[in-house]
This record gives structure tokens, sequence and C-alpha cells, in this order.
């Protein structure tokens, strides 16, 4: 499966002095491409917003990962994934971090049909059964049907 994994950009006003390394992002990226996907990660810290849309349209994901560990990224991420579903329809979109799991459901409520789940668990800890799911959820299954394990799927 292809799985581009995206860090949003920083929040505003810390860009100068505030840049995180996404390890979490990373550590996902390490279990995914150990269960044999191939795997992308693009940091909106440091690549512009036209490095991601060139990166999503020659790769093609199957499936994309948006790290939230803030609140504040929430509208930029739901936004993306509108983007990424209009680009690549089939794509399977979902969240990750701990900031988003404490919001899972409303999240999904906002994002209309864009994000078709919300991961709670250490998705790098659990990414055999979650990337194997993801792999089917984009083209043979509904996501709603067959979420990833430790997820809260749409409705």
């Amino acid at each position: 499966m292809r799985l581009l994994l995206v860090h949003p950009s920083a929040l505003m006003y810390s860009e100068i002095f505030l840049r995180l390394e996404p390890l979490g992002l990373e550590r996902v990226a390490g279990a995914a491409r150990d269960a044999g996907h191939e795997v992308r990660v693009v940091d909106r810290q440091v690549l512009s917003e036209r490095v991601l849309r060139d990166e999503v349209r020659a790769f093609r994901p199957e499936a994309l990962g948006i790290s939230l560990n803030y609140l504040a990224n929430i509208p930029e991420a739901i936004e993306l994934a509108v983007k990424v579903k209009r680009e690549v329809p089939d794509c399977f979109v979902f969240f990750g971090g701990h900031s988003v799991s404490f919001v899972a459901e409303d999240v999904l409520e906002q994002a209309a049909g864009a994000v078709d789940a919300v991961v709670r668990a250490r998705a790098s800890r659990r990414s055999r059964r979650c990337w194997r799911r993801c792999a089917t959820a984009g083209s043979t299954a509904s996501p709603a049907s067959s979420p990833p394990p430790d997820a809260v799927p749409r409705r």
C-alpha cells in the first residue's frame, strides 16, 4: 500500500522558534515500512503546500495519515483531507495524535466525510493490523465497515 504521512505546518507565530521533530509520525512510517508498505512523509513545518500537492499527485496514496498533536492544526488537517479526497477519491484518510484522540467524534463530524477514521491508539505499536485494514478500506470495503483497530470510524 502507498501510505503518505503528513505533519501539519507550524502553529501560528511559532514558525520562527518552535519546530518539532515529528517523531511519532516517523515511528508510524517505520512500522508501516517494516510491514511492507511504501511510505512517504511530508513535514509541512519545512515543506510548502505545493510540495505536498505535487507529492499527492505523483504518489497517488492509497492511505493518508495526518498527525495532530495540537488542536490548532485541526482546521488545516481537515482542509488537507478534503483536497486529497478530491484528488484521490479512494484514499483512506485518517488522523492520529494525542490531541485529536480526545475530540475524535467532533472532528469526524466537522470533516463531513473527508476523514475516514481517527486512530486513538499508538499506531506504530498496532501498525500491522492497522495498515492491513487501511489497505482494504480504501478499495474493497467501506471505511466505516472496517476501520483500523483502536480507531473511531466516521458514521
